[in-house]
C-alpha cells in the first residue's frame, strides 16, 4: 500500500476505540449496547473488519459523535484547530478595530 494511502477501516477502528473509552465504556459494555458480539467490536476496532453503514450509524450514535468524527485523523483535527484559532484571531482584530471606530465618535 502506497504511504499516502489511507487505511479507513484502521482509522475508524482506532477512532471507535479512542471514543468508546472516552466514554468509559469496555468493550463488553459497548457491544451490548450495539447488539453485536465483543469479537465483532474487537475485529472492528483493529482495523480487521469494517462496519455496515447501519453499524456506523449506531456507533456514531452510542458515542454521541458525528459520524464523521469517526473518520477523522490527528492530522485533520490539528488542520481545523489551527483554522480556528486563525478565524479566532481576525474576528478579535475586527472587534478591536470596529471599537476603535465607535470610541473615535
Amino acid at each position: 500500500m502506497d504511504e499516502k494511502e489511507l487505511n479507513i477501516p484502521a482509522l475508524f477502528g482506532k477512532n471507535v476505540q479512542k471514543y468508546r473509552k472516552m466514554a468509559g465504556l469496555t468493550q463488553a459494555e459497548f457491544s451490548k449496547r450495539l447488539e453485536i458480539s465483543q469479537k465483532h467490536l474487537s475485529i472492528i476496532e483493529t482495523g480487521s473488519q469494517f462496519a455496515s453503514a447501519n453499524l456506523i450509524a449506531k456507533i456514531a450514535t452510542e458515542l454521541n459523535v458525528p459520524p464523521a468524527a469517526l473518520f477523522g485523523d490527528d492530522l485533520n483535527q490539528a488542520y481545523f484547530d489551527n483554522l480556528y484559532a486563525r478565524i479566532a484571531s481576525h474576528m478579535e482584530n475586527k472587534m478591536n478595530w470596529l471599537y476603535n471606530q465607535l470610541a473615535k465618535n
